[in-house]
């Protein structure tokens, strides 16, 4: 963590912040079994006592945005009424999509739906054909305009006082508590605040990290005819490492607002091409009757605990997600916040929920639903075969099915990379 107005590291708060995440991830490492366990029993609880608060936030929140960017104070400018944006709207989207999506909205993209197929929401009977209208809906919700809402307000908020109130000194979640904790806001508690806020970024950096790297390394095994191994996915973090170097240590303009457009302008190609290869009419039904599923039972989804049942679909996945968007909340706010200058609240809302939201329905619409397809129009049971095959390998096995499928193997890996790169990027920029 760098001080930016003394250019120099803070050595105290990042060795403290060093060796807390140490002290999680080094026992991880070497007993990944009781961690796994711990990791089970405390998710269990959060999604079992806490999905209420879990909820209760997310439902506060997306009010709250909601409110700001569509009530009078929707017009309100980022840097005052005369400040102009410093980036195209494509970039500007562009960056808003690439800071968040990370490797989930590929891997999930093809896989979602096959966990909901069995551990069905609402107590729906599993395998049925309401089950399959539910697992292509559910994703969409999950990565719909709602869960991005909670990038909005951190953004606006910290957005507002670095730029218009001018009462922040630095990029720093601390400093835009501070107005807030008032006669509290003292070093201990900015500290305490700024710990929080790097270890939640490290670990929800780590969760998409663990999600890409694997997928990574079985379809280049898969294209080069070797084996997947502990040095192969080393190899995949390495890469990682030396990309982030490099475009961390670029302007914005220069690194992550290039990056971010070859990003988005790869992934258009290659979900028109899986789009025009694949089930095209199907796709499209199915789509269409997923977003009016979502209409539907938006208001059920958003507070389905399941507190009676207990073991269906919601909430454990909606919960998992929430918890997820609310661990890189601080660094998405701080990232958006800093590329939204010369941008009013609303414009913000747009970008972030509209357009982010967009680019995940295809992603999920596309991929999901052609990999769906072999499941439902010709009998290939990826919801059965996940379970013995693990994500991975029925990705590959979906890809594989494509023409020409070692070229899409290729640039689903250059995807994938893309997406964890740009993402991680905004994370050191933002943690820095």
């Amino acid at each position: 963590m760098v001080d930016k107005k003394f250019g120099k590291v803070r050595w105290a708060l990042t060795i403290i912040v060093v060796g807390i995440i140490m002290l999680f991830f080094v026992p991880a490492t070497l007993f990944p079994t009781e961690t796994k366990a711990i990791c089970r029993v405390v998710s269990k609880f959060i999604c079992s006592q806490l999905a209420w608060l879990m909820f209760m936030c997310y439902i506060a929140i997306v009010v709250g945005s909601v409110y700001l960017s569509f009530s009078k104070h929707g017009r309100v400018r980022l840097g005052g009424r005369d400040a102009k944006p410093e980036y195209t709207n494509f970039e500007y989207a562009s960056m808003n999509m690439c800071s968040a999506l990370a490797a989930g909205v590929v891997v999930f993209g093809f896989t979602e739906w096959m966990y909901y197929i069995n551990t069905t929401p609402f107590h729906v009977e599993p395998g049925s054909v309401t089950a399959y209208e539910f697992a292509a809906a559910y994703p969409l919700f999950h990565w719909g305009p709602t869960m991005w809402a909670l990038y909005v307000l951190p953004g606006i908020a910290i957005g507002y006082l670095f730029y218009n109130k001018k009462c922040m000194k630095s990029w720093s979640i601390a400093e835009a508590c501070r107005p807030a904790l008032g006669k509290f806001g003292g070093p201990i508690s900015s500290n305490i605040i700024e710990i929080m806020a790097v270890f939640s970024t490290a670990s929800a950096c780590c969760t998409t990290v663990g999600l890409g790297t694997p997928v990574i390394a079985q379809l280049y095994a898969k294209v080069a005819g070797v084996e997947v191994t502990f040095g192969l996915k080393l190899a995949v973090i390495g890469m990682f490492f030396i990309f982030l170097v490099i475009f961390g240590a670029t302007p914005l303009k220069r690194g992550m607002a290039r990056i971010s457009k070859w990003n988005v302008y790869l992934g258009i190609a290659l979900l028109a091409a899986v789009f025009l290869i694949g089930p095209t009419f199907f796709t499209l039904n199915t789509f269409w009757q997923a977003v009016g599923t979502n209409i539907s039972h938006m208001v059920s989804m958003s507070f389905f605990t399941d507190s009676i049942g207990r073991g269906a679909l919601s909430p454990d996945w909606t919960v998992f997600y929430i918890v997820w968007y609310l661990g890189i909340a601080a660094k998405t706010g701080i990232w958006v916040a800093k590329i939204s200058y010369g941008r009013t609240f609303k414009e913000i809302m747009w970008a972030v929920c509209i357009w982010t939201s967009v680019a995940c329905w295809l992603s999920f619409s596309i991929l999901g639903n052609y990999a769906m397809s072999f499941e439902v129009l010709q009998g290939v049971k990826y919801s059965e075969l996940i379970k013995t095959m693990g994500q991975n390998g029925v990705i590959t096995d979906v890809v594989g099915h494509l023409p020409a499928s070692q070229a899409f193997m290729i640039a689903f890996i250059g995807l994938i990379f893309l997406n964890i790169a740009t993402s991680a990027t905004s994370s050191a920029t933002t943690t820095a």
